[in-house]
């Protein structure tokens, strides 16, 4: 358990103390750019092996309690979950982003389309619900660990990236920000922006079910663990 929780300790310092830092530029000025993202992303490739590892190992350590088992409502919470998870990952993989790395030469003509009008880090949003659907539906300190370090992750690297974007764009950034959210449909909700379902688009739609229902299938098999 305690190699769990330094894996999880390593993986949110690197990208919090490092990445989200002045430490970037820090280092870029000594080594170069290639270099640092090179090795950064030798150590995050790493750090993620190691808590999945680890992770593994504290599911059968006798200090991982279980405070509770997930019965046939919370399985259906999680699968629910899930799904929208995937739907906010496909969908901020293929939709121009104000917070992706292109956005750091040029905003994307639309800056509020499709699912960033959900979240303006639909990515980070989708891993944060995976992680959060994770949480509920394990009952277990392992599980905890784990995936409150990866919804830790998500919330603070969104502020970051916010951070930084400020910094760079100015009045552009602030308007955007004003008008989304880093929760999903928060902004909304609100009244701050207005549900498109059409600029979703069909394709990302199709491809985020198709995803999810193979992993789904696959959970078993690829994570030694029924996803129902």
């Amino acid at each position: 358990m305690w190699t769990l929780a330094l894996a999880c300790a390593f993986f949110l310092c690197i990208h919090l103390m490092i990445s989200g830092t002045s430490m970037k530029e820090q280092i870029i000025a000594k080594i170069g750019g290639v270099a640092y993202y090179i090795l950064f992303s030798l150590f995050s490739i790493g750090g993620l092996v190691w808590m999945c590892i680890a992770f593994g190992i504290a599911l059968g350590d006798p200090m991982n309690v279980v405070l509770w088992k997930s019965g046939p409502f919370l399985r259906i919470v999680g699968l629910f979950g899930n799904f929208f998870a995937f739907l906010l990952v496909i969908g901020g993989l293929t939709t121009p982003s104000p917070t992706n790395l292109l956005a750091l030469h040029k905003l994307p003509d639309k800056s509020i389309y499709g699912i960033v009008r959900v979240s303006r880090h639909p990515v980070l949003a989708g891993i944060g619900v995976w992680a959060l659907t994770h949480i509920v539906c394990n009952g277990n300190l392992a599980a905890w660990i784990f995936f409150s370090s990866m919804l830790a992750l998500c919330a603070l690297g969104a502020n970051n990236i916010d951070r930084k974007r400020l910094a760079l764009m100015g009045d552009v950034y602030e308007l955007i920000k004003r008008r989304t959210s880093i929760i999903p449909f928060v902004s909304i909700i609100e009244g701050r922006t207005a549900f498109a379902p059409e600029e979703l688009g069909v394709a990302r739609m199709l491809m985020a079910v198709s995803l999810y229902s193979a992993v789904t299938v696959l959970h078993e098999l690829l994570f030694t663990g029924r996803a129902i």
